[in-house]
């Protein structure tokens, strides 16, 4: 079906103007690094939904002063457009766009940028933690709002040649379970290199939030929680979620209004620098029920394998044959002559007869 429906509109506009398909859209691409100068010969790419996914179905370039077109699009409420310019390797998106009988014709100025590839402009305005434990886990939540205040497109370098250029990673402890981010967008841009979360996508001028969820093994952080800043923070809020906050530290600063069941640290007035480390002391934290299953299985073995030993000792003491006693000796007691010599016959005595 996904294949019919995007044939039929890849067909109907590459078949170009007609009466049935009036749609028009069109517009201009602009440098926003450059004080919205028009952009000559830039390809710009017409995706339309199909399915709920939107896929290329048209392309063309801009003529001298940046303007573009598309003409014989179909309209109806089932179609929607979604067109966007390419520089330098990156895809800026317009704004969606749906065409009727009554208005067939749609005006959208894309925007694109210049790129820059180092120093990294990103500064964290603000970032979120809340930390929650159960026995055998530690589960983070983290919220970041990544702001990128130049004009320019930030796109990293690689650190060698052949490899991937990095924008951003995330130094969350290195054995992370689990990490799910809210956008499917960002999933799908961050890889584990060496351990670490590391991302090469462009971060376009602006913020965007960045918010994730990864669990950890409590045996494996061992009571502490340990974060890398990875750029520049201004404000850092750590929340933990504990039954007995009382035990629950860090380097940062107490919050004096921290909820019930919660204690709550902020940074200071000031920024933060990339490559500070934050440490959060959870206390002592619950064992999950494996780990006392496993303790238990080596204690039953232990039981086992010494009662099994002690067994086997004993049957081997008693197939020790018994010793034969020795003959009695003349500094012997008496009663132990006698009774050696008790089961012997006694000679009867002849009675002498009277004369």
């Amino acid at each position: 079906m996904f294949l019919m429906e995007f044939a039929l509109v890849y067909g109907l506009i590459v078949l170009g103007p007609s009466v049935e398909n009036p749609g028009v859209i069109r517009g201009r691409v602009v440098n926003m690094s450059q004080r919205e100068a028009p952009c000559a010969r830039t390809e710009v790419i017409l995706r339309a939904r199909v399915e709920g996914q939107f896929a290329p179905v048209a392309q063309t370039l801009t003529d001298a002063d940046g303007n573009y077109r598309f003409e014989g699009l179909p309209v109806g409420s089932e179609y929607l457009y979604l067109p966007g310019a390419n520089r330098e390797g990156i895809h800026y998106p317009g704004r969606r766009v749906g065409l009727t009988r009554g208005q067939a014709t749609a005006y959208v100025t894309l925007e694109v940028r210049d790129t820059v590839a180092e120093p990294s402009p990103l500064v964290i305005r603000q970032h979120e933690i809340v930390i929650g434990t159960e026995p055998g886990a530690v589960h983070v939540v983290e919220a970041l709002l990544v702001d990128n205040p130049t004009t320019v497109t930030y796109v990293g370098r690689a650190k060698s040649e052949g490899m991937l250029p990095v924008t951003l990673q995330l130094h969350i402890p290195s054995d992370f379970e689990r990490v799910t981010f809210e956008k499917e967008q960002f999933g799908s841009q961050f890889q584990v290199n060496d351990g670490r979360l590391v991302t090469g996508m462009p971060w376009t001028p602006g913020r965007q939030w960045l918010r994730f969820t990864y669990s950890l093994r409590a045996e494996a952080i061992r009571g502490v929680w340990r974060r890398v800043m990875d750029a520049p923070c201004e404000a850092l809020r750590v929340r933990v979620r504990s039954s007995k906050p009382e035990e629950i530290g860090c380097d940062l600063p107490p919050v004096a209004d921290s909820p019930p069941g919660e204690k709550v640290f902020q940074s200071r007035a000031g920024v933060l620098s990339a490559g500070d480390e934050i440490c959060v002391r959870l206390g002592a934290l619950p064992l999950s029920w494996i780990v006392y299953a496993r303790w238990g299985t080596l204690l039953l073995l232990v039981g086992i394998i010494t009662g099994v030993a002690l067994m086997l000792r004993r049957k081997s003491q008693g197939q020790t044959p018994p010793a034969v006693d020795a003959a009695p000796s003349q500094d012997a007691p008496v009663h132990a002559q006698v009774a050696y010599n008790s089961n012997r016959p006694r000679p009867r005595r002849r009675r002498r007869r009277a004369a």
